[in-house]
């Protein structure tokens, strides 16, 4: 071979010498062609307005949102007109300053409380859950549960508890101890232990398993085993997932509160029931900045963990 020219036996050219080639991008394969069709046509068929359809007319959808209650969208979007934006902010004030007390912010009201209490559900859910979660996540993995037997029935009982939407579980909390915030508590701990045990258990099948085993060769027993070497591991990943809970328990604790399981949505509940849409719209302002200044300060402290 000439040292003028390579040759590029993928392409089957040659190429002048110190050139480099840049590698074709491989072919799709054909399954991913057949299931991205099937994708489109699912969606299309399920889509369409026909027997088995659903009706979905993409170009009607602002009409019919427009039009289904025009009181609703003016309560909650009228942001173009100078009085109901004047309006918007004497209700800011009036549901979150008390000019009887000295401090710039009260939290007294029906939204202001209820806000208070949904972070109250959602961090002792989170606490809760996310301490029980630890043992069961390694429980749940086969690396770290002791036996088959404890194995299986640790993971049926977690499958079934992923299985149950928060909802549901709230539903049920709220028959069986009564309405209010405990309920939300339930409902959200067994929601934080389904995602936290899932989420840590695919940790643990990947971890290294080295210190395990030197552990073992040392005459540790299984327990003292995972405390010691299998734990360490997996603590940066599981506080991570624990912060990620606690963001969807912020999230789901607004809903909870429409079965009786406490919390903001408990108060969105009632203004919705009154048709007050402009104590509603409120409601969601202060709900999204909440979350959005909640959901900064878990990703910052995520990427720390990381």
């Amino acid at each position: 071979m000439s040292g003028e020219a390579s040759v590029d036996r993928e392409r089957g050219r040659t190429e002048p010498a110190g050139r480099q080639v840049r590698p074709r991008k491989p072919p799709p394969q054909p399954f991913t062609i057949l299931g991205l069709a099937g994708l489109v046509a699912f969606t299309l068929v399920t889509a369409w307005d026909w027997a088995l359809g659903i009706g979905f007319d993409p170009l009607a959808l602002p009409g019919e949102l427009a039009d289904s209650n025009p009181a609703m969208v003016e309560g909650l979007f009228n942001v173009t007109d100078a009085d109901w934006r004047a309006q918007y902010v004497e209700l800011l004030r009036t549901h979150f300053t008390d000019p009887d007390s000295p401090w710039p912010l009260s939290l007294d009201s029906r939204i202001g409380g209820g806000l208070v209490e949904t972070v109250q559900i959602a961090v002792l859910a989170t606490i809760v859950g996310a301490a029980l979660s630890l043992p069961l996540a390694v429980l749940n993995a086969r690396l770290g549960a002791p036996d088959r037997v404890t194995h299986a029935v640790v993971k049926a009982l977690n499958n079934v508890n992923r299985a149950i939407p928060d909802v549901i579980w709230a539903a049920l909390f709220v028959v069986l101890v009564g309405v209010g915030a405990l309920p939300g508590i339930l409902a959200l701990t067994m929601f934080t232990i389904g995602v936290v045990v899932k989420l840590t258990s695919d940790v643990v099948d990947g971890i290294d398993r080295g210190p395990i085993e030197a552990a073992r060769a040392a005459g540790a027993s299984h327990a003292a085993a995972m405390r010691t070497a299998l734990v360490p591991q997996i603590l940066p990943a599981y506080a991570s997932f624990s912060l990620y809970a606690f963001e969807l328990n912020l999230r789901g604790a607004a809903v909870l509160g429409f079965v009786g399981a406490g919390g903001i949505g408990q108060a969105m509940s009632y203004y919705w029931s009154q048709l007050d849409f402009e104590a509603v719209s409120v409601i969601v302002f202060v709900y999204l900045v909440l979350v959005v200044v909640v959901e900064q300060v878990s990703i910052s402290i995520r990427r720390r963990l990381g």
